[in-house]
């Protein structure tokens, strides 16, 4: 079935002005998302905005279920396009909650070896996707689990140097934490030996004395030692892949994007939207790095438009789970000296908070183990009592709409604080079809309280979905069936993992559509079909709330809009 981003309709009576003003959609199933009124019998949509979505007789008298309504059809064929959606589900567009959008982009002009089932198999995609690289052209990749592989060891830069020895080869894994470097790579960027590891990260080394060497792992910071030197694809290629990457998100039923990306990305997509090229509302959030320009400039939540604006501030405080870089209270399993990374300790972690709170920024703290999380929650309390009341209770909402990106591993002693402070959890339930063996082997007992969706949201959490892509695949249909399930991609295990943490489909789809848009300071436009608010829908081939969880995970998206108009249509 091909998939275009053509604007076509899906009913057979769509009219040859395509560019109506006013559009009618009808004889469908409406998950209007809106708490009060949750379904709705039809939608009028005028230019970028729902005119109206309700039971009730749509402006002009129209509504299909009564008598007179082929009448009307005719009456009115010149100037409203009547759409029939025969029986389908209409819902708000998706909003990825956390998604490198121009990382996921130029990805798409690199080796993808996630589908790798061992390392000699992710080393023959990469010679597959380099077989016309010159003699000494980098070449590059990503998306590599080891977890998932047969013994779950680290690659090494002996494999690729058996295959590579005139290439240097750098590929960085499925959780963005770990890259894999050949010894070409290596001597390109001066790591040698006597290397010494760079602040929040590690060369990973091997032997002794004149044995000693990198084994070709690089951890979290240390990658940068690589990254940076690797330079930028041109501008026409990032062009191209920033226009697929789009493309991609729309035919998933994605809308909008919150985007955590550098500067670089930031200028880009800016230059993108100036030449009317962005079709997706993005919610950038910018890195703390940089939160002392942004501050002196005056740079608040909001600034920018509905297409490009600033959301909050990035700041990372440790690795991964997989990667076993999480910050944790209590050492890995059968690692007694290993507790992980830390990247920015408890006061590093308080004082940007409170600089961006204090300047009306949220912040966004990617935050995996059970030890950063608590570091956080503490930078969080400690806003809200300076910043705001001072009143120790718990409050209705949080002065400021303070998010914990991925929120992994939490501790159950820290469930008091988390009721109090009600951090957003940014979470991305896809994850966990990969990292529930992994969160077993690694951290043991401790992982009853991973990806806690349930045990979150029951203490007032926003939960806010999305996908880290391009650590994950993007699709939102795999995260909703990852909430309701529990279970892999594949289905396994049977009963789901950790059953007790599902939350259900309607709290599953808040979370990719109306909670973004609360976290976003966008609730009056977007998040939901209603009057006056923008015209961003999607259209399925079944009401989601009905559909098996199988049913679920491999439904297809049928059509997308943003601002009224169709930006993806699938044929067939």
């Amino acid at each position: 079935m091909n998939e275009t981003p053509r604007t076509e309709t899906l009913s057979s009576e769509r009219t040859v002005n395509s560019m109506k003003h006013l559009k009618y959609f009808y004889n469908g199933r409406f998950l209007t998302m809106a708490p009060h009124s949750p379904y709705a019998g039809h939608m009028m949509v005028a230019g970028d905005r729902i005119l109206s979505c309700s039971d009730e007789i749509s402006p002009l008298g129209l509504d299909y279920r009564l008598p007179g309504f082929d009448a009307d059809r005719r009456r009115f064929a010149a100037d409203i396009e009547f759409i029939d959606l025969k029986g389908r589900a209409v819902l708000p567009g998706f909003t990825d909650a956390h998604a490198h959008i121009m990382m996921w982009a130029e990805n798409l002009l690199q080796a993808d070896v996630a589908p790798a089932t061992s390392e000699d198999d992710a080393i023959r995609i990469t010679k597959e996707f380099g077989r016309h690289k010159r003699p000494g052209e980098w070449i590059t990749g990503y998306g590599w689990a080891h977890n998932l592989w047969e013994g779950a060891q680290l690659p090494s830069a002996a494999s690729l140097d058996a295959v590579f020895p005139d290439n240097p080869v750098f590929l960085s894994s499925k959780c963005g934490h770990v890259g894999w470097a050949n010894s070409a790579a290596l001597a390109a960027v001066g790591i040698h030996a006597d290397s010494a590891n760079p602040p929040g990260g590690e060369i990973v080394m091997e032997g002794q004395g004149t044995s000693r060497r990198p084994t070709g792992i690089l951890l979290e910071n240390a990658m940068w030692l690589i990254e940076h030197s690797l330079g930028k694809p041109s501008e026409p290629d990032r062009l191209r892949a920033l226009l697929e990457a789009q493309r991609l998100a729309h035919s998933f039923g994605i809308t909008g994007i919150h985007a955590p990306e550098n500067m670089s990305a930031w200028e880009f997509i800016q230059r993108f939207h100036q030449a009317n090229r962005l079709t997706l509302r993005i919610n950038y959030l910018l890195p703390a790095a940089k939160l002392d320009h942004f501050d002196e400039a005056g740079i608040r939540l909001g600034f920018g438009d509905h297409h490009l604006r600033i959301a909050g501030v990035k700041l990372f405080t440790d690795g991964s789970l997989g990667g076993r870089t999480a910050y944790m209270k209590e050492a890995y399993e059968g690692e007694p000296d290993n507790f992980g990374m830390c990247i920015h300790d408890r006061d590093a972690i308080t004082r940007v908070t409170l600089q961006a709170n204090s300047a009306g920024l949220p912040m966004a703290i990617h935050a995996i183990g059970d030890r950063s999380i608590a570091d956080v929650l503490y930078a969080f309390d400690t806003a809200q009592k300076e910043l705001g009341d001072g009143d120790d209770t718990p409050s209705s909402a949080p002065v400021m709409r303070n998010r914990i990106e991925h929120f992994q591993t939490f501790d159950p002693a820290d469930l008091d604080i988390i009721r109090r402070v009600k951090p957003v959890a940014s979470m991305q339930p896809v994850h966990l079809c990969a990292d529930m063996g992994p969160a077993d082997r690694h951290i043991g007992d401790r992982s009853r309280h991973t990806y806690a969706l349930r045990t979150l949201a029951d203490a007032g959490c926003i939960l806010a979905f999305g996908s880290d892509s391009p650590v994950e695949p993007i699709n939102p249909m795999f995260g909703l069936f990852a909430a309701v399930s529990r279970q892999n991609l594949e289905g396994n295990p049977a009963g789901g993992w950790i059953p007790e943490e599902r939350i259900s489909i309607q709290e599953a789809l808040a979370a990719y559509t109306r909670n973004p848009a609360i976290v976003s300071g966008e609730s009056d436009v977007l998040g939901t079909l209603e009057s006056g608010k923008f015209a961003d829908f999607i259209i399925l081939p079944e009401d989601p709330e009905k559909a098996s969880h199988h049913n679920l995970r491999d439904m297809k998206v049928l059509a997308t809009y943003v601002d009224g108009t169709a930006v993806f249509e699938r044929e067939g």
